[in-house]
């Protein structure tokens, strides 16, 4: 079989990079600014080059030259990957916060570097946010700069991740391009689907209790000795309390005593304002969890509460409920581990793009053998 190559541009840790080793792709290179989630790149793909600096904006030049010089690829076996930053677009923060976000331009370094290094194909993938509201303008700008390049792409399509198998509900806007004239661009089709739909084709979805429920009980602050990733946050005596009160499987704060509310939530009760009940909540054992953030260690930033446990999730737990491996190695404190993995991209939902994607360059080949 023919060896596709991939560079992974805002890499992180590698969620997109080992979904995509996993259906058959050698990880080539890689680009990503941050020092830590770099160490962690290097550790599961110890054979795959490094962009110095990590910084995208300043590979140029006759430093772009000699990363590519280093990866000694074929562009016609070669794709690239890129999730550029996407705090910028998205809708969980204020609008004049992601207006002035300089990472809002990267992904026009995305569109410089495919210029420069003409991969066969590429796949982007972003928030939503990217392809409308104050991302539109901008994102257009860059499909209309890939098209004049030749590149053919597939509409833009927010695809939910819990519909690939992933135990957790995450939109996620993908695009696949190719400069080949006979490679036929198609994104994945769902495995899993919602198990109350009338119709029922397909596996329902993947739940919170098939992805952590056989892991070891801990307290939190504590961490399992046979997994140190398998580690929980420690909580304020408050905290501790309100968790207590909280019903086990997809409660929320609306339970607690007066006593035990924030000031904020108070003022919103005498509104009639329930307002967002999330934040300290638990998750439910049957169902897919939230989306996984950077703060899914923290039960004051979500529903990252465990279903019966009086504790946040641990990072074991965010790491399967992103479906990253347990064998997969993560570098750096307790807080950036769990930055790497909400800000990862799914291995599992990038390993069902990276099928999709082989499956056409697999065809491409074996009519150009004939």
């Amino acid at each position: 079989m023919n060896k596709f190559y991939v560079i992974d541009l805002f890499s992180g840790c590698g969620g997109s990079a080992w979904g995509f080793r996993e259906a058959g792709f050698v990880i080539k290179g890689f680009v990503e600014i941050d020092g830590i989630a770099r160490t962690s790149f290097h550790e599961n793909f110890p054979k795959a080059t490094e962009a110095i600096p990590g910084d995208i904006t300043l590979l140029r030049g006759r430093k772009l030259n000699d990363f590519l010089k280093k990866l000694n690829i074929d562009k016609e076996k070669t794709i690239i990957l890129a999730c550029p930053p996407c705090q910028g677009f998205s809708t969980a923060r204020r609008r004049n916060q992601r207006i002035l976000d300089s990472r809002n331009m990267l992904i026009f370094d995305f569109v410089r570097l495919i210029k420069k290094i003409r991969p066969i194909a590429f796949v982007m993938e972003n928030v939503p946010g990217l392809a409308k509201g104050i991302g539109h303008s901008i994102f257009e700008e860059a499909m209309l700069m890939l098209s004049d390049m030749g590149y053919n792409m597939t509409d833009p399509k927010v695809l939910e991740v819990v519909n690939y198998g992933v135990p957790q509900k995450r939109k996620r806007l993908v695009i696949i391009g190719t400069r080949a004239k006979n490679l036929k661009l198609v994104l994945p089709e769902p495995t899993h689907q919602n198990p109350n739909s009338h119709n029922q084709k397909l596996p329902p979805w993947e739940t919170v209790r098939h992805a952590i429920s056989n892991l070891p009980f801990i307290s939190a602050g504590e961490k399992n000795n046979a997994d140190p990733l398998h580690i929980s946050a420690n909580l304020s005596k408050i905290n501790l309390t309100r968790l207590k009160y909280t019903p086990h499987n997809g409660g929320n704060r609306m339970s607690w005593p007066l006593r035990l509310w924030l000031k904020c939530h108070k003022k919103l009760k005498k509104l009639k304002i329930e307002g967002y009940k999330d934040i300290y909540g638990r998750m439910w054992w049957d169902a897919p969890s939230s989306t996984i953030t950077g703060g899914c260690a923290m039960i004051t930033k979500g529903r990252f509460g465990h279903p019966e446990q009086n504790r946040a999730i641990s990072l074991r737990e965010a790491a399967r409920l992103q479906t990253f491996p347990d064998n997969f190695i993560f570098t750096g404190t307790f807080g950036k581990i769990a930055e790497q993995i909400g800000n990862a991209v799914p291995p599992l939902f990038a390993e069902r793009i990276a099928n999709s994607l082989m499956m056409q360059l697999g065809k491409r080949e074996r009519i150009k053998q004939k």
